[in-house]
Protein backbone atom coordinates (compact mmCIF):
# COMPACT_ATOMS: atom_id res chain seq x y z
CA UNK A 1 0.00 0.00 0.00
CA UNK A 2 2.73 2.69 0.79
CA UNK A 3 4.59 1.89 -2.52
CA UNK A 4 1.36 2.04 -4.32
CA UNK A 5 1.17 5.55 -2.93
CA UNK A 6 4.19 6.75 -3.54
CA UNK A 7 3.74 5.87 -7.09
CA UNK A 8 0.37 7.68 -7.20
CA UNK A 9 1.78 10.30 -5.63
CA UNK A 10 4.29 10.56 -7.98
CA UNK A 11 2.18 10.47 -11.42
CA UNK A 12 -0.50 13.36 -9.23
CA UNK A 13 2.13 15.32 -8.63
CA UNK A 14 3.87 15.00 -12.38
CA UNK A 15 0.21 15.36 -14.03
CA UNK A 16 -1.80 17.87 -11.88
CA UNK A 17 1.13 20.66 -10.78
CA UNK A 18 1.60 21.79 -14.36
CA UNK A 19 -1.93 22.23 -14.78
CA UNK A 20 -2.64 23.92 -11.32
CA UNK A 21 -0.16 26.30 -11.32
CA UNK A 22 -1.13 27.46 -15.25
CA UNK A 23 -4.69 27.56 -13.51
CA UNK A 24 -3.89 29.91 -10.98
CA UNK A 25 -1.92 32.19 -12.53
CA UNK A 26 -4.12 32.52 -15.53
CA UNK A 27 -5.40 36.19 -15.55
CA UNK A 28 -8.85 35.76 -16.53
CA UNK A 29 -9.40 32.96 -13.71
CA UNK A 30 -7.11 35.68 -11.14
CA UNK A 31 -9.40 38.49 -11.32
CA UNK A 32 -12.76 36.51 -11.37
CA UNK A 33 -11.39 35.02 -7.80
CA UNK A 34 -10.65 38.19 -6.76
CA UNK A 35 -13.98 39.89 -7.63
CA UNK A 36 -15.55 37.24 -6.00
CA UNK A 37 -13.53 37.36 -2.82
CA UNK A 38 -14.28 41.17 -2.56
CA UNK A 39 -18.34 40.55 -2.35
CA UNK A 40 -17.60 38.78 0.63
CA UNK A 41 -18.16 41.80 3.09
CA UNK A 42 -21.58 42.87 1.03
CA UNK A 43 -23.12 39.43 1.08
CA UNK A 44 -22.12 39.09 4.89
CA UNK A 45 -24.35 42.60 5.36
CA UNK A 46 -26.92 41.48 3.27
CA UNK A 47 -27.23 37.70 5.04
CA UNK A 48 -27.13 39.88 8.65
CA UNK A 49 -30.29 42.04 7.83
CA UNK A 50 -31.92 38.51 6.17
CA UNK A 51 -31.27 36.72 9.62
CA UNK A 52 -33.17 39.89 10.93
CA UNK A 53 -36.10 39.30 8.44
CA UNK A 54 -36.60 35.67 8.91
CA UNK A 55 -36.06 34.80 12.25
CA UNK A 56 -35.76 31.02 12.94
CA UNK A 57 -39.22 30.17 14.39
CA UNK A 58 -43.00 29.60 12.60
CA UNK A 59 -45.72 30.43 14.68
CA UNK A 60 -47.75 28.00 13.10
CA UNK A 61 -45.21 25.47 15.38
CA UNK A 62 -45.52 27.13 18.59
CA UNK A 63 -48.46 25.63 21.10
CA UNK A 64 -51.25 28.12 22.72
CA UNK A 65 -48.33 28.09 25.96
CA UNK A 66 -44.85 29.30 24.51
CA UNK A 67 -42.23 29.08 27.02
CA UNK A 68 -39.93 32.13 27.18
CA UNK A 69 -37.48 31.27 24.32
CA UNK A 70 -40.72 30.95 22.02
CA UNK A 71 -41.94 34.39 23.29
CA UNK A 72 -38.94 35.83 22.43
CA UNK A 73 -38.74 34.40 19.28
CA UNK A 74 -42.85 35.26 18.34
CA UNK A 75 -41.72 39.16 19.45
CA UNK A 76 -38.70 39.08 17.16
CA UNK A 77 -40.98 37.87 14.46
CA UNK A 78 -43.90 39.85 14.71
CA UNK A 79 -41.49 43.20 14.69
CA UNK A 80 -39.64 41.49 11.50
CA UNK A 81 -43.05 41.21 9.82
CA UNK A 82 -44.04 44.38 10.69
CA UNK A 83 -40.80 45.99 9.66
CA UNK A 84 -40.06 43.65 6.11
CA UNK A 85 -39.59 46.02 3.68
CA UNK A 86 -37.33 47.91 5.17
CA UNK A 87 -35.02 45.24 6.91
CA UNK A 88 -35.23 44.04 3.21
CA UNK A 89 -33.57 47.53 1.74
CA UNK A 90 -29.83 46.47 2.75
CA UNK A 91 -29.88 43.03 1.03
CA UNK A 92 -31.54 44.61 -2.51
CA UNK A 93 -28.84 47.10 -2.35
CA UNK A 94 -26.01 43.98 -1.74
CA UNK A 95 -26.91 41.35 -3.02
CA UNK A 96 -29.44 42.64 -5.52
CA UNK A 97 -26.82 44.16 -7.02
CA UNK A 98 -24.64 41.50 -7.21
CA UNK A 99 -23.84 41.04 -10.90
CA UNK A 100 -23.00 44.83 -10.89
CA UNK A 101 -20.32 44.66 -8.23
CA UNK A 102 -18.69 41.67 -9.65
CA UNK A 103 -18.64 43.29 -13.30
CA UNK A 104 -17.01 46.24 -11.39
CA UNK A 105 -14.81 44.12 -9.47
CA UNK A 106 -13.47 41.70 -12.64
CA UNK A 107 -12.48 44.88 -14.58
CA UNK A 108 -10.94 46.52 -11.88
CA UNK A 109 -8.23 43.52 -11.21
CA UNK A 110 -8.35 42.21 -14.72
CA UNK A 111 -6.95 45.76 -15.66
CA UNK A 112 -4.49 45.74 -13.00
CA UNK A 113 -3.28 42.33 -13.96
CA UNK A 114 -2.83 44.15 -17.15
CA UNK A 115 -1.20 47.23 -16.05
CA UNK A 116 -4.06 48.89 -17.54
CA UNK A 117 -5.68 52.26 -15.59
CA UNK A 118 -7.82 49.84 -12.93
CA UNK A 119 -10.11 52.62 -12.46
CA UNK A 120 -11.07 52.73 -15.90
CA UNK A 121 -10.68 48.98 -16.35
CA UNK A 122 -13.82 49.16 -13.72
CA UNK A 123 -15.94 51.54 -15.19
CA UNK A 124 -15.77 50.08 -18.89
CA UNK A 125 -16.60 46.95 -17.47
CA UNK A 126 -19.80 48.17 -15.51
CA UNK A 127 -21.29 50.87 -18.25
CA UNK A 128 -20.50 47.89 -20.78
CA UNK A 129 -22.69 45.27 -18.44
CA UNK A 130 -25.20 47.73 -17.77
CA UNK A 131 -26.20 48.63 -21.56
CA UNK A 132 -27.04 45.28 -21.83
CA UNK A 133 -28.24 43.91 -18.46
CA UNK A 134 -30.55 47.00 -17.99
CA UNK A 135 -31.51 49.42 -20.76
CA UNK A 136 -33.78 51.66 -19.32
CA UNK A 137 -37.38 51.57 -19.95
CA UNK A 138 -40.26 54.35 -19.94
CA UNK A 139 -42.87 54.20 -16.74
CA UNK A 140 -45.18 55.55 -15.58
CA UNK A 141 -46.07 55.35 -11.74
CA UNK A 142 -49.46 54.45 -10.47
CA UNK A 143 -50.37 57.20 -8.97
CA UNK A 144 -49.95 58.69 -12.22
CA UNK A 145 -52.26 56.24 -14.10
CA UNK A 146 -54.79 56.43 -11.01
CA UNK A 147 -54.91 60.82 -10.91
CA UNK A 148 -57.17 60.71 -14.25
CA UNK A 149 -54.52 62.74 -16.17
CA UNK A 150 -54.98 61.98 -20.25
CA UNK A 151 -52.75 59.38 -22.01
CA UNK A 152 -50.76 62.46 -23.26
CA UNK A 153 -50.37 64.33 -19.97
CA UNK A 154 -49.37 60.59 -18.81
CA UNK A 155 -46.93 59.68 -21.48
CA UNK A 156 -45.34 63.55 -20.79
CA UNK A 157 -44.72 62.63 -17.14
CA UNK A 158 -43.25 59.38 -17.85
CA UNK A 159 -39.97 58.84 -16.66
CA UNK A 160 -36.91 56.61 -17.61
CA UNK A 161 -36.18 53.57 -15.00
CA UNK A 162 -33.53 50.64 -14.70
CA UNK A 163 -35.00 47.62 -14.17
CA UNK A 164 -32.71 45.23 -11.41
CA UNK A 165 -34.00 41.81 -12.94
CA UNK A 166 -30.68 40.85 -14.17
CA UNK A 167 -28.55 43.32 -11.51
CA UNK A 168 -28.46 40.24 -8.90
CA UNK A 169 -27.34 36.58 -9.35
CA UNK A 170 -28.94 36.11 -12.89
CA UNK A 171 -26.81 38.69 -14.11
CA UNK A 172 -23.27 37.36 -12.94
CA UNK A 173 -22.94 35.45 -15.68
CA UNK A 174 -23.06 37.79 -17.77
CA UNK A 175 -21.49 40.05 -15.32
CA UNK A 176 -18.21 38.10 -15.85
CA UNK A 177 -18.12 37.07 -19.05
CA UNK A 178 -18.27 41.01 -20.15
CA UNK A 179 -16.10 42.37 -17.64
CA UNK A 180 -13.39 39.99 -19.01
CA UNK A 181 -14.06 40.83 -22.82
CA UNK A 182 -14.41 45.21 -21.87
CA UNK A 183 -11.39 44.53 -20.40
CA UNK A 184 -9.59 43.13 -23.48
CA UNK A 185 -10.90 45.56 -25.49
CA UNK A 186 -8.88 48.54 -23.47
CA UNK A 187 -5.64 46.18 -23.85
CA UNK A 188 -6.03 45.57 -27.24
CA UNK A 189 -6.69 49.33 -28.54
CA UNK A 190 -3.35 49.72 -25.74
CA UNK A 191 -1.48 47.69 -27.75
CA UNK A 192 -2.07 49.58 -30.83
CA UNK A 193 -2.32 52.36 -29.90
CA UNK A 194 -5.78 53.21 -30.50
CA UNK A 195 -5.99 56.02 -27.57
CA UNK A 196 -5.41 59.81 -26.83
CA UNK A 197 -1.85 60.09 -25.80
CA UNK A 198 -1.59 63.61 -23.83
CA UNK A 199 2.04 65.64 -23.74
CA UNK A 200 3.77 65.45 -20.66
CA UNK A 201 2.83 67.19 -18.08
CA UNK A 202 -0.96 66.73 -18.11
CA UNK A 203 -1.83 65.68 -14.73
CA UNK A 204 -2.10 61.69 -15.10
CA UNK A 205 -5.30 61.24 -13.60
CA UNK A 206 -6.43 63.70 -17.15
CA UNK A 207 -4.16 61.57 -19.00
CA UNK A 208 -5.76 58.21 -18.15
CA UNK A 209 -8.81 59.33 -18.51
CA UNK A 210 -8.71 60.58 -22.14
CA UNK A 211 -6.38 57.23 -22.60
CA UNK A 212 -9.35 55.35 -21.72
CA UNK A 213 -11.67 57.32 -23.81
CA UNK A 214 -11.60 55.43 -27.16
CA UNK A 215 -11.04 52.02 -25.77
CA UNK A 216 -14.15 52.44 -23.40
CA UNK A 217 -16.82 54.15 -26.03
CA UNK A 218 -15.78 51.08 -28.30
CA UNK A 219 -16.64 48.73 -26.21
CA UNK A 220 -19.90 50.13 -24.77
CA UNK A 221 -21.15 50.98 -28.59
CA UNK A 222 -19.82 47.29 -29.77
CA UNK A 223 -22.18 45.73 -26.58
CA UNK A 224 -24.77 47.94 -27.29
CA UNK A 225 -24.80 47.42 -30.78
CA UNK A 226 -24.95 43.52 -30.32
CA UNK A 227 -27.42 43.65 -27.68
CA UNK A 228 -29.93 45.19 -30.03
CA UNK A 229 -29.06 42.93 -32.69
CA UNK A 230 -29.70 39.83 -30.21
CA UNK A 231 -33.05 41.25 -28.63
CA UNK A 232 -34.41 41.92 -32.35
CA UNK A 233 -33.75 38.31 -33.17
CA UNK A 234 -34.30 36.42 -30.28
CA UNK A 235 -36.21 38.82 -28.02
CA UNK A 236 -34.17 38.27 -25.23
CA UNK A 237 -31.18 40.53 -23.30
CA UNK A 238 -27.89 39.02 -23.23
CA UNK A 239 -28.12 37.94 -19.53
CA UNK A 240 -31.28 35.91 -20.79
CA UNK A 241 -29.39 34.01 -23.51
CA UNK A 242 -26.32 33.53 -21.12
CA UNK A 243 -28.52 31.64 -18.16
CA UNK A 244 -30.24 29.81 -21.17
CA UNK A 245 -27.15 28.83 -22.25
CA UNK A 246 -25.39 27.54 -18.83
CA UNK A 247 -28.76 25.80 -17.17
CA UNK A 248 -27.68 22.47 -18.46
CA UNK A 249 -23.69 23.18 -16.64
CA UNK A 250 -25.27 24.50 -13.93
CA UNK A 251 -28.17 22.21 -13.13
CA UNK A 252 -25.44 19.40 -13.56
CA UNK A 253 -23.01 21.38 -10.66
CA UNK A 254 -26.11 20.87 -8.15
CA UNK A 255 -26.05 17.62 -7.72
CA UNK A 256 -24.29 15.35 -4.86
CA UNK A 257 -21.82 13.85 -7.89
CA UNK A 258 -20.47 17.45 -8.26
CA UNK A 259 -20.11 18.22 -5.12
CA UNK A 260 -17.95 14.69 -4.56
CA UNK A 261 -16.02 15.26 -7.79
CA UNK A 262 -14.97 18.62 -6.53
CA UNK A 263 -14.22 17.88 -2.89
CA UNK A 264 -12.06 15.04 -4.51
CA UNK A 265 -10.37 17.06 -7.01
CA UNK A 266 -9.21 19.44 -4.10
CA UNK A 267 -7.64 17.10 -1.78
CA UNK A 268 -5.86 14.94 -4.67
CA UNK A 269 -4.75 18.68 -5.56
CA UNK A 270 -3.40 19.35 -1.90
CA UNK A 271 -2.61 15.74 -1.45
CA UNK A 272 0.77 17.11 -3.69
CA UNK A 273 1.13 20.12 -2.07
CA UNK A 274 -1.13 22.61 -3.88
CA UNK A 275 -3.79 24.80 -2.57
CA UNK A 276 -6.60 22.77 -3.73
CA UNK A 277 -9.44 24.92 -2.53
CA UNK A 278 -7.90 28.24 -4.30
CA UNK A 279 -7.14 26.30 -7.69
CA UNK A 280 -10.68 24.36 -7.71
CA UNK A 281 -12.49 27.38 -5.83
CA UNK A 282 -11.62 29.60 -9.09
CA UNK A 283 -13.49 27.79 -11.35
CA UNK A 284 -16.74 26.74 -8.96
CA UNK A 285 -17.32 29.13 -6.49
CA UNK A 286 -19.25 31.60 -9.58
CA UNK A 287 -21.47 28.55 -9.36
CA UNK A 288 -22.11 27.96 -5.42
CA UNK A 289 -22.30 32.28 -4.85
CA UNK A 290 -25.32 32.30 -7.43
CA UNK A 291 -27.04 29.41 -6.14
CA UNK A 292 -27.16 31.35 -3.13
CA UNK A 293 -27.94 34.18 -4.32
CA UNK A 294 -30.95 32.29 -5.85
CA UNK A 295 -31.68 30.62 -2.56
CA UNK A 296 -31.78 34.73 -1.20
CA UNK A 297 -34.05 35.73 -4.02
CA UNK A 298 -36.82 32.71 -3.55
CA UNK A 299 -36.85 33.44 0.40
CA UNK A 300 -37.18 36.73 -0.10
CA UNK A 301 -40.17 35.96 -2.22
CA UNK A 302 -41.49 33.82 -0.29
CA UNK A 303 -41.43 30.64 -2.54
CA UNK A 304 -39.56 26.76 -1.62
CA UNK A 305 -35.99 27.57 -1.85
CA UNK A 306 -34.60 25.59 -5.00
CA UNK A 307 -30.50 25.31 -4.75
CA UNK A 308 -28.60 22.86 -2.66
CA UNK A 309 -25.16 23.09 -3.59
CA UNK A 310 -24.42 26.37 -2.43
CA UNK A 311 -21.30 28.44 -0.95
CA UNK A 312 -22.36 27.50 3.08
CA UNK A 313 -22.33 23.99 2.07
CA UNK A 314 -19.05 23.91 1.25
CA UNK A 315 -18.06 25.99 3.83
CA UNK A 316 -19.74 23.64 6.75
CA UNK A 317 -20.52 20.24 5.96
CA UNK A 318 -17.75 19.38 3.46
CA UNK A 319 -14.58 20.85 5.21
CA UNK A 320 -15.20 21.03 8.31
CA UNK A 321 -12.11 22.62 10.12
CA UNK A 322 -10.72 23.06 6.63
CA UNK A 323 -9.47 21.06 3.43
CA UNK A 324 -10.08 17.57 4.56
CA UNK A 325 -12.38 17.72 7.22
CA UNK A 326 -9.62 17.55 9.46
CA UNK A 327 -11.63 19.26 12.56
CA UNK A 328 -12.31 14.94 13.97
CA UNK A 329 -8.29 14.35 12.85
CA UNK A 330 -7.61 17.33 15.33
CA UNK A 331 -9.75 15.52 18.06
CA UNK A 332 -7.20 12.08 17.69
CA UNK A 333 -4.21 14.59 16.94
CA UNK A 334 -4.59 15.77 20.56
CA UNK A 335 -5.38 11.84 21.73
CA UNK A 336 -2.31 10.60 20.38
CA UNK A 337 0.52 8.90 22.12
CA UNK A 338 3.13 10.77 19.65
CA UNK A 339 4.59 13.47 20.89
CA UNK A 340 5.09 14.70 17.36
CA UNK A 341 1.05 14.44 16.88
CA UNK A 342 0.17 15.77 20.23
CA UNK A 343 2.06 19.07 19.69
CA UNK A 344 0.62 19.56 15.99
CA UNK A 345 -2.93 18.98 17.77
CA UNK A 346 -2.26 21.64 20.31
CA UNK A 347 -0.62 24.03 17.69
CA UNK A 348 -3.78 23.20 15.11
CA UNK A 349 -6.42 23.72 17.76
CA UNK A 350 -7.69 27.32 17.75
CA UNK A 351 -6.86 27.17 14.05
CA UNK A 352 -8.78 24.53 13.49
CA UNK A 353 -11.87 25.49 15.27
CA UNK A 354 -12.03 28.11 13.20
CA UNK A 355 -11.58 26.14 9.74
CA UNK A 356 -8.02 27.24 9.42
CA UNK A 357 -5.89 23.84 9.19
CA UNK A 358 -2.67 24.59 7.55
CA UNK A 359 -1.12 23.86 10.43
CA UNK A 360 -2.45 20.17 9.95
CA UNK A 361 -1.46 19.45 6.76
CA UNK A 362 1.76 20.41 6.67
CA UNK A 363 2.38 19.22 10.23
CA UNK A 364 1.20 15.87 10.21
CA UNK A 365 2.24 16.50 7.24
CA UNK A 366 -0.95 15.31 5.33
CA UNK A 367 0.78 16.39 1.93
CA UNK A 368 1.90 13.00 -0.10
CA UNK A 369 1.71 10.96 3.64
CA UNK A 370 0.49 7.29 2.13
CA UNK A 371 -1.37 6.27 5.69
CA UNK A 372 -3.23 9.08 5.67
CA UNK A 373 -4.18 9.33 1.85
CA UNK A 374 -7.33 7.67 1.71
CA UNK A 375 -9.57 9.23 4.09
CA UNK A 376 -7.76 12.81 3.48
CA UNK A 377 -8.41 12.63 -0.46
CA UNK A 378 -12.60 11.08 0.34
CA UNK A 379 -13.75 12.06 3.98
CA UNK A 380 -14.93 15.39 2.68
CA UNK A 381 -16.56 14.23 -0.13
CA UNK A 382 -18.34 11.50 1.92
CA UNK A 383 -19.27 14.67 3.63
CA UNK A 384 -20.78 16.35 0.92
CA UNK A 385 -22.86 13.75 -0.88
CA UNK A 386 -24.43 13.18 3.07
CA UNK A 387 -24.62 16.82 3.59
CA UNK A 388 -26.73 17.33 -0.02
CA UNK A 389 -29.33 14.39 -0.11
CA UNK A 390 -29.74 15.53 3.88
CA UNK A 391 -30.19 19.00 2.25
CA UNK A 392 -32.29 17.70 -0.96
CA UNK A 393 -34.82 15.66 1.02
CA UNK A 394 -35.67 18.35 3.80
CA UNK A 395 -33.60 16.88 6.81
CA UNK A 396 -31.72 20.22 7.02
CA UNK A 397 -32.98 23.75 5.99
CA UNK A 398 -31.67 24.88 2.68
CA UNK A 399 -28.94 27.52 2.73
CA UNK A 400 -30.22 30.87 2.21
CA UNK A 401 -26.85 32.90 4.40
CA UNK A 402 -23.68 33.12 3.11
CA UNK A 403 -21.89 33.13 6.84
CA UNK A 404 -18.10 33.94 7.27
CA UNK A 405 -16.28 30.69 6.49
CA UNK A 406 -13.97 31.08 9.74
CA UNK A 407 -17.04 30.34 11.61
CA UNK A 408 -17.11 27.55 13.54
CA UNK A 409 -18.98 24.53 11.26
CA UNK A 410 -21.60 23.65 13.59
CA UNK A 411 -22.67 27.43 13.85
CA UNK A 412 -22.02 28.30 10.30
CA UNK A 413 -24.31 25.66 9.47
CA UNK A 414 -26.90 26.96 12.09
CA UNK A 415 -26.58 30.65 10.94
CA UNK A 416 -26.56 29.88 7.05
CA UNK A 417 -29.60 28.21 7.28
CA UNK A 418 -31.58 29.19 10.29
CA UNK A 419 -32.39 25.66 11.39
CA UNK A 420 -30.78 24.26 14.60
CA UNK A 421 -31.07 20.49 12.73
CA UNK A 422 -28.23 21.87 10.47
CA UNK A 423 -26.04 22.28 13.60
CA UNK A 424 -26.44 18.80 14.55
CA UNK A 425 -26.06 17.73 11.47
CA UNK A 426 -22.25 19.11 11.65
CA UNK A 427 -22.01 17.23 14.57
CA UNK A 428 -23.06 14.16 13.70
CA UNK A 429 -20.66 14.12 10.33
CA UNK A 430 -17.97 14.84 12.67
CA UNK A 431 -18.63 11.85 14.73
CA UNK A 432 -18.66 10.00 11.59
CA UNK A 433 -15.10 11.75 10.32
CA UNK A 434 -13.61 10.30 13.54
CA UNK A 435 -14.00 6.67 12.76
CA UNK A 436 -13.29 7.03 9.32
CA UNK A 437 -9.67 8.41 9.99
CA UNK A 438 -9.29 6.35 12.98
CA UNK A 439 -7.81 3.61 11.42
CA UNK A 440 -5.33 5.02 8.92
CA UNK A 441 -4.65 7.50 11.71
CA UNK A 442 -3.83 4.26 14.20
CA UNK A 443 -1.84 3.33 11.59
CA UNK A 444 0.19 6.51 10.74
CA UNK A 445 0.38 6.71 14.57
CA UNK A 446 2.18 3.73 15.09
CA UNK A 447 5.20 4.32 12.30
CA UNK A 448 5.58 7.66 14.09
CA UNK A 449 5.95 5.54 17.38
CA UNK A 450 8.19 3.42 15.99
CA UNK A 451 10.59 6.32 14.91
CA UNK A 452 10.01 8.27 18.45
CA UNK A 453 11.20 4.76 20.09
CA UNK A 454 14.31 4.22 17.62
CA UNK A 455 15.63 8.18 18.05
Amino acid sequence: MHKFFEKFSEIMERILTPIAEKLTKQPHVLAVRNALMGTIPIVIIGGVFLILAFPPVDPKEIGADPNFLQQLLLIWYNWSQANIQTLLVPVNMSMGLMAVVVAIGIGYHLATIYKLDPLSGAVSALISFLVVAAPTESVVTLELLKSGKTVEEIIKYSHGAMPTVFLDAKGMFAAMIIGLLAVEVAKFCKQRKITITLPEGVPPAVARSFEALIPTVFTVIVFYCISLVLQAVSGYLIPQLIMKAFEPLVSAYDSALSVFICAMFVQLLWFVGLHGAAIVGSITQPFSDMNLLMNVQEKMAGVPMTHVYTTPLWAMYVAIGGCGATLALLILLLRSRSEHLKAVGKVALLPGIFNINEPIIFGVPMVLNSYMAIPFILVQGINGVLAFWATKYGLIGKAFVNVPWTMPAPLGAFFSTLDWRAGVFVLLLIAMDFFLYLPFFKMYEKSLLKQESAG
